[in-house]
């Protein structure tokens, strides 16, 4: 069988996840063609994503004039199937999100990915998130291309589910996996009750670098780690206004920044506020060996958001023996549970976040050890790449016709 997986943007630093799966389920014998609608991101910092990139077709390589030529070869050599996907192009736009002339960019793209789907005989059409890549799927399905399915992932796919017809979406896939409980359940909110049994669980997996470590050492000092983008779903300004409530309290403690974002300046400015300069240190975008040594160096991973899917970045610190102290939103108590593996606390609440900093601080060696063993069992049980892989390969087999 060969899949084509779609992504908005791929590889990407902050899609690993993307990658484990792809590498997982070519290792159970799927053929995989991977598609970027964009280039693949010129910043990246892992050796085997940059591998990843030379294995890419990207839709927009040569920019929006790229699409002309696959669009008047669909026009003219299947003229029927050209108008039928134009047809299907109207009612898509008809009350969405995005005006008409956006889903005619859809549409183009539709044809260039019709054309890589029969130059390489694509079985299937894979797409993760539910935004902008399964219109393009849903639209190269109408100009007779293969069928399609979708990794749906949240929060974003949930708080705009009407803008992004997402109902449409699942009911015109062939399966959708959600990556959790949380996840299916929002999905069952909007999608009819007839497609209900065609949504299903695949978690984000992990792989061997987090799995398979031996001898991790335990959590100690007094150093915290914030992984993710400075944007609003994450709110990091909460983290450090939490911060500031510490230092009021005179507690003695620090906090590595890792990421990149639009808060940036946010983020500056109440650092100089807090009065923190000295409590922060700011590293920036990091590949996964830097991620990795700030996480052994830390006491326990922060993780201050108000909107969330499941965060991956979550699942490698505790694979790695960390406790984490975040919020009690989506997914994550499917993950985390309060004083198990970590600390749950309300989202937007700097004074509950600061608690449980100093809590965290004020745990004994063998407390944190059993909270660190505690986070790592968790992680393996629930999130290994392998099990994932071998999900998605199970569902491929199942929905998609046999040749």
């Amino acid at each position: 069988m060969k899949v084509l997986y779609l992504v908005n943007q791929y590889p990407k630093n902050s899609h690993t996840f993307v990658r484990r799966e792809i590498v997982g389920v070519e290792e159970l014998g799927i053929d995989v063609v991977r598609v970027s609608i964009r280039p693949p991101a010129n910043d990246l910092v892992e050796a085997a994503d940059r591998e990843e990139a030379a294995k890419t077709h990207s839709l927009l390589a040569n920019g929006s004039k790229g699409l002309l030529a696959p669009m008047m070869k669909v026009a003219l050599r299947h003229p029927i199937a050209f108008l039928r996907g134009v047809k299907r192009t109207f009612a898509l736009a008809r009350n969405a999100e995005r005006g008409l002339m956006v889903h005619f960019a859809y549409f183009a793209e539709a044809c260039a990915l019709l054309r890589i789907c029969r130059a390489e005989e694509v079985d299937h059409v894979h797409v993760h998130f539910a935004t902008n890549p399964p219109l393009v799927a849903m639209l190269t399905k109408a100009l007779g291309g293969p069928g399609f399915s979708i990794t749906v992932h949240g929060s974003e796919e949930y708080y705009r589910a009407v803008s992004l017809k997402l109902a449409d979406k699942v009911k015109d896939a062939r399966f959708v996996a959600a990556i959790s409980r949380f996840g299916r359940s929002q999905l069952q909110l909007f999608a009819k009750p007839e497609v209900h049994d065609r949504i299903h669980i695949v978690h984000c997996g992990l792989d061997g670098a987090f799995l398979e470590q031996k001898n991790v050492a335990p959590p100690t000092g007094n150093r915290f780690l914030f992984v993710g983008r400075l944007c609003q779903q994450k709110q990091p300004q909460v983290m450090l206004e939490a911060a500031g409530l510490l230092k009021q309290r005179g507690v003695d403690f620090h906090i590595d920044i890792v990421g990149d974002g639009e808060l940036i300046d946010v983020v500056n400015a109440a650092i100089q506020k807090y009065d923190l300069t000295d409590s922060i240190t700011m590293y920036g975008t990091v590949d996964g060996a830097e991620v990795r040594r700030r996480i052994e160096a830390s006491v326990a991973m922060l993780l201050p958001s108000s909107a969330e899917g499941l965060p991956v970045v979550l699942m490698e610190s505790m694979a790695l023996h960390r406790p984490v102290i975040t919020t009690f939103i989506a997914a994550i108590p499917e993950l985390i549970r309060q004083g198990v593996e970590g600390w749950l606390v309300p989202t937007g609440n700097a004074t509950a976040f600061a608690d449980a900093m100093q809590q965290a601080l004020e745990c004994s060696a063998e407390e944190l050890k059993v909270l660190g063993d505690a986070a790592a069992l968790r992680a393996r049980e629930r999130h290994d790449i392998r099990v994932s892989a071998k999900r998605m390969t199970d569902l491929f087999e199942h929905y998609v016709p046999k040749a």
